[in-house]
């Protein structure tokens, strides 16, 4: 009689999870964390830093959104806003659309209604790329 040990993993890896950093209007990080199922905790901030001739900018967001390997929509309610009086500057939900390639890359599309949570000079689009991506 034989016996074969094989390793045991406590649990799956989860792809989706963890920090990304890239850059858009500002240098850009994204920190997810697995919360359960496909609902995650997440994190979103962007900064555009001081230059002599032009204004800084920073901001950010976190909340929690629904995700599936290929990506999501997160939205977060506005507390400024004024029902009835709908507008660029007056948007019910700040909503950030949220694509990964499949190869650590996550790509953010700021729809609407985010501009409550940055400044005008810096946005939460862009390009990230996950920290642990090509080890």
């Amino acid at each position: 009689m034989s016996l074969a040990a094989l390793p045991t993993f406590a649990q799956d890896v989860n792809e989706i999870e963890g920090i990304y950093t890239g850059s858009g209007e500002g240098d850009l990080t994204l920190d997810l964390t697995h919360i359960e199922d496909d609902r995650y905790a997440i994190s979103i901030n962007t900064v555009v830093p001081i230059q002599e001739e032009f204004m800084g900018c920073a901001g950010g967001i976190d909340g929690e959104v629904l995700l599936s390997k290929k990506g999501g929509n997160f939205f977060v309610e506005n507390e400024m806003y004024e029902p009835g009086d709908e507008s660029p500057l007056n948007q019910r939900y700040c909503e950030i659309g949220i694509v990964f390639d499949g190869a650590g890359s996550v790509t953010l599309e700021e729809r609407n209604g985010c501009l409550e949570y940055h400044g005008a000079s810096c946005g939460f689009s862009g390009t990230l790329v996950h920290d642990a991506a090509g080890i």
